[in-house]
């Protein structure tokens, strides 16, 4: 018996956000036409903005995407992420850098 393959036409992120736009960008680009991209969002969901995605690596995006990343970084006022500092996540008064 024979089996039937269907072709992925279509790739859905659900969830926006700085991932979910990221993702949605970086398949865009990648797949350059040969699947559709949609992103789901919900618009009863407010933008949180933590810079998840603002990690040392960003500058990997920032070429697939071809951004000129220092007039990037001019134009938005930006700086360099040069690490993570987590308070109270053990026992309410611990504080635990995570530093680039």
């Amino acid at each position: 018996m024979g089996c039937k393959v269907n072709k992925i036409k279509k790739v859905v992120i659900a969830g926006g956000g700085t991932a979910g736009w990221m993702a949605a960008a970086a398949f865009s680009k990648l797949l350059r036409g040969r699947l559709k991209v949609v992103l789901v969002e919900s618009g009863a969901i407010p933008t949180i903005g933590v810079g998840e995605a603002t990690i040392p690596t960003l500058h990997v995006f920032n070429r697939l995407m071809d951004i000129d990343e220092q007039a990037f970084m001019k134009a938005t006022n930006a700086t360099f992420k040069l690490g993570i500092q987590f308070e109270g996540w053990k026992n309410g008064s611990d504080i635990n850098p995570a530093i680039f």
